[in-house]
Order: C-alpha cells, then sequence, then structure tokens
C-alpha cells in the first residue's frame, strides 16, 4: 500500500508537547494505529524504516520524538525513575495521551497496537493494561529493577496479551525479571528469546536473527489488528 508522505505533528501531553512523525497509509479506510516509541538513541532513521514498513501495510504509525525539545538528560531520568511506577506517573500519562491523539486520529478505526524498547519497554507493560490496546509488542524492556517491571503492588490482570522479545543474555533485561514477566502473564505472552545483543531494531538490526523478530512483530499486529 502506498504511504502519504510523512508529517509532523505536535500533540500536548500535560506540561509539554510532543513532536510526532506520522505515517498514513493512502487510503480513505480507517486503520488500526500503532504507537512506536524508540530507544535511548532517540529518533533515528531505523525507527523510521520501521514506521515506514508498517505504514505500507496498512496501518497508521505515530512515532513521537520523546525528546523534543532537546530536553533527552530530562526524559531518560523521567522515564528511569517513573517510567515503571503506577499509571499514574507523570511519562506514562504522556504514553496514554500520545495513544489518545492516535485513537482520535479520523484515520484511526480504534484498534491500537505498540511497540517499545530497551528504555521505553516498560511503557508497553503499562500501556498493555488499556482495553483498547489490542497488540503490545515489548523489545527487552529495561527499566524496573524488581519483579516484572511494574511496581510489586500492581498486576497485569487487566492485560489480554503481549509479545515479547528478548535476548538469552542482557544485562538490562537479565532473566529473572523475564521469568517473573513469565510467571505473571502466562500464556497471554507470547515469548522469543534470541541468539544477539540488547537492541533489536537499532544495534542487532542487521544480525542474523533480527528479521525474524520483525517478521514476528508484524505476524502478531497482523493477527490480532486486522
Amino acid at each position: 500500500m502506498s504511504v502519504i508522505a510523512a508529517e509532523t505533528k505536535r500533540i500536548n501531553v500535560g506540561d509539554r508537547e510532543v513532536e510526532v512523525e506520522v505515517y498514513a497509509p493512502e487510503t480513505d479506510e480507517a486503520r488500526p494505529g500503532i504507537l512506536v516509541l524508540h530507544e535511548i538513541f532517540g529518533m533515528r532513521d531505523w525507527y523510521r524504516r520501521d514506521a515506514q514498513d508498517l505504514a505500507e501495510r496498512g496501518y497508521l504509525v505515530y512515532l513521537p520524538n520523546l525528546y523534543t525539545g532537546g530536553t533527552m538528560r530530562y526524559c531518560i531520568r523521567a522515564m528511569i525513575t517513573e517510567a515503571t511506577n503506577p499509571s499514574t506517573s507523570s511519562t506514562n500519562q504522556e504514553i496514554h495521551k500520545l495513544l489518545d491523539a492516535l485513537k482520535a486520529d479520523d484515520r484511526c478505526n480504534g484498534s491500537m497496537g505498540m511497540i517499545g524498547m530497551c528504555l521505553t519497554g516498560g511503557f508497553v507493560l503499562q500501556m498493555a493494561k488499556r482495553p483498547d490496546m489490542k497488540a503490545p509488542v515489548v523489545y527487552h524492556h529495561s527499566l524496573g529493577r524488581k519483579g516484572a517491571g511494574i511496581p510489586r503492588d500492581e498486576n497485569f490482570d487487566d492485560v489480554e496479551r503481549m509479545q515479547g522479545h528478548f535476548a538469552k543474555t542482557d544485562v538490562f533485561c537479565p532473566a529473572a525479571r523475564r521469568a517473573k514477566l513469565r510467571e505473571q502473564l502466562g500464556d497471554r505472552l507470547e515469548y522469543f528469546e534470541y541468539d544477539m545483543a540488547h537492541g533489536f531494531r537499532s544495534l542487532s538490526r542487521d544480525k542474523p536473527e533480527a528479521p525474524l523478530v520483525w517478521e514476528r512483530t508484524l505476524s502478531f499486529f497482523e493477527q490480532h489488528l486486522g
């Protein structure tokens, strides 16, 4: 499917505005929406290529620059300290508002998926609790010092499904955290491990197994978003 040239919009997420690149399929039909969150590297062409590919497959894609305004240091600190805190935390609320904006877009049919990785992977764990989040995908979430990556007094009861991709050896997302996530989600988690380093859609995207990660991600979206 052809894609309309990427546009940039600014979305108010509370105390600030975030620049969002929008990749939309060229069709009059409302399509499922996917929110793609970048890693610690910030906005890179890696993620733009993935957003473009998703749009060509018929999805409306929002790719936000979480470091809008040159606030990289602030954003990293906020994510590290709050991303795995309760869903009421300020950073989690920003992601909720980005998803709300995506859902309210006239080109979106209200069914949504998302991708978060490394620094932003923890947001997937929280956003997966939303009833409109039909296809949440996490790549090696690096936040949450204890347990699965969310506060101990929270749970995954509201999560319908999730797909997770992890490196077998990963100091940023250790085996104990992955095991706890699998324990809490059970068969609602479609779980995969790979013999490659952290950064499946960035530094490791040229590794032999990287295409398989993307193929499985696309299959998950196709199955649950249509």
